[in-house]
């Protein structure tokens, strides 16, 4: 019999050994699936970047399209999709979507080959991984709590965070090699590889992961979605973290498209300075979960939220104001750190307070509202770069976001309690469904797959 999750599971601790979440078989392909899909994005990232800098004569509200091309579908598709994977099985869904990444990047490099790619194809294989990208991203999010359950999850999402998120040093480091070795048609190349590395993980899953039940309020394509919205509306903590994680993402991971400009002006540098910072940005997305792991269950989770939002804003006050180039890479692992244990907090406790049946819904607005912040402000920060100096438009918004932690952190107690509450309200409505539909597994499936009639997830080494 699986017991229910401890207490300061249940408040917000990250409970278990370091490594917990590596522990379950099936998570560790996720994990590698996860590595490599978004070590093919931050290489897109690189060479379309870098590109569309040096197609568009220098201006940076070229590189700022491309992410905004690349993160704006998920505003569109996200929430089909995330509806989609709470109908359908998550794995395939994964797949498909890193299988569009990958022959993406293949035209993007016959384009390259053929003397073809200008500003708008660019802006066309941008667009189309976007795509992909909305319709994997709610699919094996809504994966992870299914196959570690609850005592896991808060790790897991640590640990899924490194692959999310420190694939920022996987795929620009590797891809600044190729791209300043052997061009940018050999770099796209290597971001079709790592999407097909990534879609062999999620396809390995297919029978692993059971496909949910698929019962919603209505039928047709937008009722699933208005439920999906609905519930995250009346789900008291899940609103007060989107805004938060809003804040977050349009103040202070909005300014990949500022780098290039950073690097050539403050810094008297060229591509591989801009490589460079991106790649200690990953750096420091790896290690700072990894650390939050080490530490265990002796930080709470708002506790960590508050800490690594202030930790987000101040490092990109110092990459805006200083022009020493260690000084820069310092300060940007830092904030890569901070920034990916931020996002991991909020993706555990959401996930934490959303019922099986929404996961992959509840997983769609989250994607939609970030992506979203961050595609728009992006291109908003980029524009003003054409008036101001590149230095200083990274400087605002990270202070600007260190004052607004400050509401939040006055109200950490009543985010405690709201979560405490969600959590116990979904155990417990998880538990009296599956009774009712099979008794005999009831104990078994609820805070395991939480999913009624389907065999749990081989949890075997």
């Amino acid at each position: 019999m699986r017991r229910e999750a401890p207490l300061k599971e249940v408040s917000g601790r990250l409970g278990g050994s370091m490594f917990s979440a590596f522990e379950v078989r099936e998570f560790r392909w996720v994990w590698a699936g996860a590595l490599s899909g978004n070590s093919g994005r931050f290489a897109v990232i690189l060479v379309a970047g870098w590109e569309a800098y040096r197609l568009g004569h220098h201006s940076s509200l070229w590189p700022s399209m491309v992410s905004l091309l690349l993160l704006v579908p998920s505003m569109f598709f996200g929430l089909f999709a995330g509806s989609a994977a709470d109908r359908h099985n998550r794995a395939v869904m994964a797949t498909a979507g890193q299988l569009l990444n990958a022959s993406s990047c293949l035209v993007g490099a016959v384009l390259v080959a053929t003397g073809g790619l200008d500003l708008l194809s660019l802006m066309v294989v941008s667009a189309a991984v976007g795509v992909g990208n909305s319709v994997q991203g709610p699919a094996w999010q809504a994966m992870i709590p299914e196959i570690v359950g609850p005592d896991r999850l808060l790790n897991a999402s640590m640990t899924a965070r490194i692959a999310q998120q420190g694939a920022e040093l996987t795929g620009p480091a590797i891809g600044t090699i190729v791209l300043t070795t052997a061009g940018p048609g050999a770099t796209f190349v290597l971001c079709a590889a790592f999407y097909f590395s990534g879609l062999t993980m999620f396809w390995h899953l297919r029978t692993a992961v059971s496909s949910p039940n698929g019962r919603t309020s209505g039928i047709g394509v937008f009722a699933p979605i208005a439920e999906g919205l609905t519930y995250v509306r009346r789900q008291a903590p899940i609103g007060m973290l989107l805004l938060w994680v809003g804040l977050h993402c349009s103040l202070t991971m909005a300014s990949i498209g500022i780098l290039p400009a950073l690097a050539t002006s403050n810094l008297g540098g060229n591509a591989g300075a801009y490589g460079l910072l991106l790649a200690a940005f990953g750096f420091g997305s790896f290690l700072g979960p990894l650390i939050m792991m080490w530490v265990a269950g002796r930080v709470s989770v708002v506790a960590t939220l508050i800490f690594s939002g202030v930790a987000s804003g101040l490092p990109l006050v110092s990459m805006g104001l200083v022009h020493q180039i260690d000084v820069a890479v310092v300060s940007s692992g830092v904030a890569g750190a901070a920034q990916a244990v931020f996002m991991a907090a909020i993706y555990s406790a959401n996930q934490g307070v959303s019922l099986p049946s929404m996961r992959g819904r509840v997983a769609s607005v989250q994607l939609s509202l970030t992506t979203g912040a961050m595609a728009l402000a992006g291109v908003g920060w980029g524009a003003l770069v054409a008036l101001v100096a590149p230095g200083v438009v990274l400087a605002i918004p990270g202070a600007v976001f260190v004052a607004a932690c400050i509401p939040f952190t006055l109200r950490r107690h009543d985010i405690v309690a709201a979560v405490e509450a969600a959590r116990s309200e979904v155990s417990t409505s998880t538990a009296a469904l599956t009774r009712r539909a099979n008794p005999d597994t009831a104990t078994l499936v609820t805070g395991h797959l939480g999913i009624t009639g389907h065999r749990p997830v081989n949890r075997g080494p």
